[in-house]
This record gives structure tokens, C-alpha cells and sequence, in this order.
């Protein structure tokens, strides 16, 4: 399963400089595209296998052994049930790694000295971890959803309260039945939402999700503590009594890609407004290089179609499109197999965050963007 754990511990492996094939295939539910499986990994593999000799001839015989190892695991892609897959092959590292993914990814094929985690960490950076709840005036179930998966966490209960539909004399009854049902219900949100927090404290979740009917839902949302109320990303309507897991699985699906949309669409627009500005934003793949090199990137914003190679200076970490030698301190440069990967690196390793923009925006126009911590130079001008 993806998680950051796998990740880590693909990006630890230690090729001693033999090179690394990195496959990507989107999986969709037609099932003439399961079928085609193996052809698809044929044809990734086959347009790769050109570059196989800039590697050298004895590397080259180990690279056609890994790109024939990695078509004969069609069989462990068509068995699994996800929505993508990604193929991790190295002989000389012992690496053979078949990885499920939980959304549609874009067919790749990419030979370099390190397994290529792009896509992977594109994958960890959207899908957020979600707590749903779904409550009623006496019961909450309490669901972790991540990754397109629901799974049951806990279930919370009040006390019944006797039916509050009677008259009683002359109705005394029933309005006080109908005050202690309230004042009932008042007491399971506040329990409620006491558990979230002590979850939330714990840091078992990111992002809250609430449904049910409106009533209700608004009667926990009115007891979250403030640090709560903040990691809201939405409700959802739907009866607690007749729901079934996979009605509110597709619930917290729709709320998740309509909460991400609207974060992108927020983070893309201050961008643009920054770029505009001409200070603290730019966008297209080189000056986010610029800025990359000059250290200056607060947080990155991608939306990278196709990979770019390039190379980076073993020296002094300059990252450009190809060039032999290094344009800051001359040193002879190593060819990287994507710049966006790689300017992705260099933003976390100087503490910036890096966003993966799925939803469509106007970043799409330039591929990539960054705000910055302060004004970056531009290395043509």
C-alpha cells in the first residue's frame, strides 16, 4: 500500500550507481485496458530500451534483464485493484518492487540512477487523511477514509430516550420529554466532539468531514473546538439509519476532490497574483529553476505533464536544462531524469513545501510555480 514508510524506503535504496527503471501505468475499469495489460508494459519498455546503451555495455546487458523482469510482472499489476500501478526494477539492488496506486496516473517510463518518486509523492501530497463522521441525536460512527478507502474506527452511543410524541397532562409531559431528548442530544455532540479533539491532539487525522441530516450535523459542528473548526473540509447529507459504507464511502469521495479542488484553485490564484506582481511569484519550469538554485522557494506548485530531463551539479546542487558543465562553479554535471522531481527535492530538502496541483487551473499553461521567501533573480536577464 502507498504510504510515506514505502516511499522513504524506495528513495533509501542504494543502487552503488547502477541504473534504475521506474514504469507507470494507469489503470482504468475497462476491462479490454486490464486485458492489455502486459502489451502496455511492452510498449513502456520498448521506449526505453534506446537509451539503454548511454549507460555503458556492461550495464546495458543488466538494463534489458530489468526491463524484460519488469513486463513479467503484468501478472502482479492485473491482480491488483487499484487505479494505477508503479514497477520499481534494479537486479543489482535486489529491488523489484510492484507498487498499487489509489488514482489514475499517467503512463511513464523512466531510466535514472534512483527509483523516480514523483508521481508517488504527487499521490501522498493530495491525498489528505480524513476522520468522517456520520451522527445522529444518539449514535456516531467514526470512519478513517484515505485514499479512496472507508474503514470503520469507533462507534459512540447515548442513552435512549423515551418517545417524546405523547401528550402527558395537558402536554407538562411532553414538553419536558422534548427538553431532556435536547438536552441529551447536546450531550452526545459534546462527546463527540471531545473524542475528535483527544484524535485530532493525536494527530490521527488531518482533515474533518461531518454528515447526516442537517440538524445534527450543525449540532456537532456548534461544540468543535476552534482547532477543530479550522480542519473542516465540508459536510455531506445522508440519513445514519439506512447508509451503507460504500454510499458514504462515495460521499467523502466527492467531499475530498471538491475540498482539494478548491485548495488548489486558492493556492494557483495566489500564484498568479504574486507572478504579477513580479516579486514574490514566478512561474514556468525555468525560473522556478532560478529560484530552486538561489534557494528562494517558499512553496512549489506543479502541474507537470511529461518528464523533463536535465542535469544537476554533484557540486554544488545546481539544477538546469542540459548542460555539460555546472553554470555556477563549472563542474561536470549528472543527468537527472526529470527537473520537476528533482526541484521537488531541492524545495523540501531547504525546508519548502511542495504542492502537486490535480485540479484544473491556470497552472496547467506553465507547468510549474513557486512563491518565494524573497525576490529571485532571473539567471537569462
Amino acid at each position: 500500500m502507498l504510504d510515506r514508510s514505502l516511499v522513504e524506503r524506495l528513495r533509501g535504496v542504494d543502487p552503488a550507481g547502477h541504473p534504475v527503471v521506474s514504469l507507470y501505468l494507469g489503470l482504468g475499469p475497462d476491462l479490454n485496458e486490464l486485458r492489455a495489460i502486459a502489451t502496455r508494459l511492452k510498449g513502456l519498455a520498448h521506449s526505453l530500451r534506446e537509451e539503454v546503451g548511454n549507460w555503458g555495455e556492461e550495464e546495458a546487458r543488466g538494463l534489458r534483464q530489468d526491463l524484460d523482469r519488469a513486463v513479467a510482472m503484468a501478472d502482479r499489476v492485473a491482480a491488483d485493484l487499484g487505479r494505477g500501478a508503479a514497477l520499481f526494477v534494479c537486479s543489482a539492488a535486489g529491488l523489484a518492487e510492484h507498487v498499487g496506486l489509489p488514482a489514475q496516473v499517467r503512463d511513464r517510463a523512466v531510466i535514472d540512477s534512483t527509483p523516480y518518486l514523483g508521481p508517488l509523492e504527487a499521490m501522498l501530497a493530495h491525498f489528505h487523511r480524513y476522520c468522517a463522521v456520520v451522527i445522529d441525536r444518539r449514535l456516531a460512527s467514526i470512519y478513517r477514509f484515505h485514499m479512496g478507502e472507508l474503514e470503520s474506527w469507533e462507534q459512540m452511543a447515548e442513552e435512549e430516550v423515551r418517545k417524546d410524541n405523547y401528550g402527558g397532562f395537558a402536554g407538562y409531559a411532553e414538553h419536558g420529554a422534548r427538553g431532556r431528548a435536547e438536552e441529551v442530544a447536546r450531550r452526545h455532540f459534546r462527546a463527540v466532539a471531545g473524542r475528535l479533539a483527544e484524535l485530532w491532539r493525536s494527530k490521527e487525522f488531518d482533515l474533518l468531514a461531518v454528515g447526516g441530516n442537517q440538524a445534527n450535523v450543525d449540532g456537532l459542528i456548534a461544540e468543535l473546538s476552534p482547532d477543530l473548526a479550522a480542519v473542516m473540509a465540508g459536510t455531506f447529507v445522508v440519513d445514519p439509519r439506512t447508509a451503507t459504507p460504500p454510499e458514504i464511502r462515495e460521499r467523502c469521495e466527492a467531499l475530498a476532490e471538491e475540498h482539494e479542488a478548491q485548495a488548489d484553485a486558492r493556492l494557483v490564484s495566489d500564484l498568479m497574483d504574486a507572478a504579477g506582481a513580479g516579486s514574490r511569484g514566478v512561474v514556468g519550469l525555468d525560473r522556478v529553476l532560478d529560484a530552486a538554485n538561489q534557494h528562494a522557494i517558499d512553496m512549489l506548485l506543479l502541474d507537470a505533464g511529461e518528464t523533463v530531463p536535465g542535469v544537476a551539479c554533484p557540486a554544488c546542487g545546481w539544477l538546469a536544462r542540459p548542460v555539460a558543465a555546472c553554470p555556477a562553479c563549472g563542474a561536470a554535471t549528472r543527468r537527472v531524469a526529470d527537473l520537476f522531481d528533482a526541484v521537488a527535492e531541492a524545495a523540501r530538502a531547504e525546508g519548502g513545501a511542495v504542492r502537486y496541483v490535480l485540479a484544473a487551473t491556470p497552472l496547467s499553461r506553465f507547468e510549474a510555480g513557486a512563491l518565494l521567501r524573497f525576490p529571485a533573480a532571473s539567471v537569462g536577464g
